[in-house]
């Protein structure tokens, strides 16, 4: 055994075997014990009273016996965990880099991702080839709480999302997510991550501003109190955001291609952007009354 540590008992002299097993050890006075160890097998004490011709020393693997073993339940089994998931994900510097009025925008960049602009605040995700402007089978789930929203029965996007301060990271899954968060995942999975106040503390702002007026404002405060012994007892954030922008306003009264009347029309005519004002031609059909006589 190359590297076998052998040293003299009760003392810290010793010396480790060669190549080829053999070592030198010089002692003072016999007799002399030897304690002799190689990981992964016992501790062998030799008791030598005189300089032997050939000593020979034969090691006994050791069997290790663990303290404790813990088994933990998942609410997967193994076949689930075996299921193809697509997993791209946005960190902390990745979203501070999105050249964007939010961080939102930035999903549009990852791998399998068609970002939809519904508006300015209102950005809709769409994976796995299912592109709409209110995609039903997407799950958005917040520190894992759905955000859908209430009689909606579908996520607004970042509308009712987390401001960007406190977003510590974004994971969109494309794959076969069902296994894993249920039927509602069936257009995909963005999980969003928000920042520890035990471990992101204090103040945090920030103020964007860009075209079409827009104006964003962002500010965060996060404190935590220890207990006596000094160890983390009680933690709380506040967040508060702010966003205003000139989306866009429907202004085009020019009829509608392929309507009949036109502007001059002074019955009225279909505009593009004035909804309930559909016009179409009523066509005066005289009704012929018949009526009857009778004497008397």
């Amino acid at each position: 055994m190359i590297g076998a540590s052998i040293v003299i008992e009760g003392t810290s002299t010793g010396t480790v075997t060669d190549f080829d097993g053999n070592f030198k050890l010089d002692v003072d006075a016999f007799p002399v014990r030897l304690v002799v160890n190689y990981i992964g097998f016992e501790e062998q004490i030799l008791a030598l009273t005189t300089i032997p011709d050939k000593l020979e020393v034969t090691m006994q693997e050791a069997g290790i016996t663990l303290e404790s073993v813990q088994v933990q339940g998942h609410r997967i089994t193994d076949k689930q965990k075996e299921t193809p998931l697509t997993v791209e994900a946005l960190d902390l510097l990745a979203i501070k880099e999105t050249p964007s009025d939010n961080f939102y925008d930035g999903l549009g960049s990852l791998k399998g991702v068609d970002l939809t602009a519904a508006s300015l605040g209102f950005k809709v995700v769409n994976m796995r080839g299912f592109n709409s402007t209110s995609p039903v089978r997407s799950l958005q789930i917040i520190d894992g709480v759905d955000n859908q929203a209430p009689g909606l029965n579908f996520s607004l996007g970042n509308f009712l999302g987390s401001s960007e301060l406190d977003v510590r990271k974004v994971e969109l899954i494309a794959g076969a997510s069902g296994p894993f968060y249920g039927p509602n995942a069936f257009n995909g999975v963005i999980s969003m991550e928000t920042k520890s106040p035990f471990f992101f503390q204090g103040l945090s702002a920030q103020v964007k501003t860009g075209e079409r007026q827009l104006f964003e404002a962002a500010i965060r405060w996060a404190q935590s109190f220890n207990n006596e012994s000094g160890s983390p007892l009680l933690a709380y954030k506040l967040n508060f955001f702010f966003l205003k922008a000139y989306d866009w306003e429907a202004d085009n009264y020019e009829p509608v291609n392929g309507t009949d009347f036109d502007a001059s029309n002074p019955g009225g005519y279909d505009a593009v952007n004035i909804y309930g004002d559909e016009y179409k031609a009523l066509w005066i059909i005289p009704a012929i009354q018949s009526g009857l006589r009778f004497a008397r």
